[in-house]
């Protein structure tokens, strides 16, 4: 996939936590990782929010 280049103003010390917490060597796969994260957990989410209470002691009461 093509790889855009942007300009980005990033707080120094909220990078150097999030090149740790994914243990990445640089800002690009740090963001990288982080947007694919961000992505990972809404599709999560949705399928959370899809299917939440299916399946609960009371699911099929009204069938």
């Amino acid at each position: 996939m093509p790889k855009s280049q942007v300009t980005v103003r990033l707080d120094k010390n909220q990078l150097v936590r999030a090149r740790k917490a994914l243990g990445t060597g640089t800002v690009t796969e740090t963001i990288e990782r982080a947007l694919a994260l961000a992505t990972e957990k809404a599709a999560h989410d949705g399928i959370i929010r899809k299917y939440s209470g299916v399946g609960g002691k009371d699911a099929f009461a009204n069938r």
